[in-house]
């Protein structure tokens, strides 16, 4: 016992007083540390960057293309918009026709005609004699680095190999433009999209 009680007069009470404030501080310091580490959580959004860029500068994906004059032996009417990816997921090309106008006729996509964009593609394509083309050149752009083209050509060679139609298409838009000067003779009014793929 007098042992006991020699260590303990050599061990005074501030000491022991630091000793459980530093034994308390580190039990609160241990408590909130495995809190902490319990709840954490990270997540990765992939980046989205998609650009429809016009030669003729801008960036655009609603598109209106104009042509003022149209007739036999025309040349070839030519508009290009790059895609570029710069994002971090794959994308797929596509587009949707909305409207298309062709002198006095004009044809568009809704509920109530009942006309859809694949119609109005077969029509520029098959019903006359020149042929307005929508080409999508590599329409799956991996991601970063991929670079993709929309090519939209309105061509009408000087023989279509149908002469009456060539014919009465031919007065149709000189009369047109003669009797609407400044008027465009076809306007096609497109949405670009790019979506992801996997």
């Amino acid at each position: 016992m007098n042992k006991i009680v020699k260590i303990l007069k050599k061990i005074k009470l501030r000491n022991i007083l630091i000793l459980i404030i530093l034994l308390a501080f580190n039990t609160y310091a241990w408590f909130v540390y495995t809190t902490k580490v319990s709840t954490d959580l990270t997540a990765h959004v992939s980046a989205w960057d998609v650009e429809f860029v016009a030669k003729d500068g801008g960036v655009t994906s609603n598109l209106l293309i104009e042509v003022e004059r149209i007739y036999p032996g025309m040349e070839t009417f030519e508009h290009i918009v790059d895609v570029k990816n710069r994002g971090e997921v794959n994308v797929q090309l596509s587009y949707d026709i909305e409207s298309l106008k062709i002198m006095d006729e004009y044809y568009e996509v809704s509920e109530t005609s009942g006309l859809t964009s694949q119609y109005i593609e077969t029509k520029m394509t098959s019903d006359y004699p020149f042929k307005i083309e929508i080409v999508k050149e590599y329409s799956g752009l991996m991601t970063g680095t991929g670079d993709g083209q929309f090519r939209i050509t309105v061509e009408w060679p000087f023989e279509s190999g149908d002469d009456e139609l060539d014919t009465y298409y031919g007065s149709k838009a000189y009369e047109y433009y003669s009797t609407n000067p400044g008027a465009k003779c076809i306007e096609l009014k497109l949405k670009l999209n790019a979506s992801q793929t996997t």
